[in-house]
């Protein structure tokens, strides 16, 4: 997939979405959600944004759901889960770290080597319709 078809493809789910965001508060983020990379995990290249976990509920992204994520031409979809034990061995979870914001992370894998990010690379984040 190139990258016109990618944000073409982003395009047409946010717009889906949007529709529903419209039904929430007006408060609610704009969507796709920026997330910036602000550090990766040097043991397993997990992926540590500065998106918190209450924009991500402002933006309808609630745990137990999917959500995708959005990097280059790459497109991911990730489970809002509790633990890395909550997806199967190769599947993306997404967590909420003690510091409050949110971790992308391979389960049983490298995250950030799988999309090619590194610190300061930006991901867009949007609920899955």
């Amino acid at each position: 997939m190139n990258h016109r078809h990618a944000l073409l493809m982003l395009a047409l789910s946010l717009a889906v979405v949007q529709g529903c965001t419209m039904l929430r508060s007006a408060s609610a983020p704009d969507l796709p959600l920026t997330a910036n990379v602000i550090r990766i995990s040097d043991e397993f290249a997990n992926i540590n944004t500065d998106v918190s976990g209450k924009t991500l509920a402002a933006a309808g992204i609630d745990r137990g759901s999917m959500f995708r994520a959005h990097f280059g031409d790459e497109s991911i979809d990730v489970f809002f889960g509790d633990d890395y034990g909550d997806v199967d061995r190769g599947k993306w979870v997404g967590l909420i770290e003690t510091d409050g914001k949110l971790q992308l992370a391979v389960s049983f894998g490298h995250a950030a080597t799988v999309l090619g990010c590194d610190v300061g690379d930006h991901l867009l984040i949007a609920p899955l319709p």
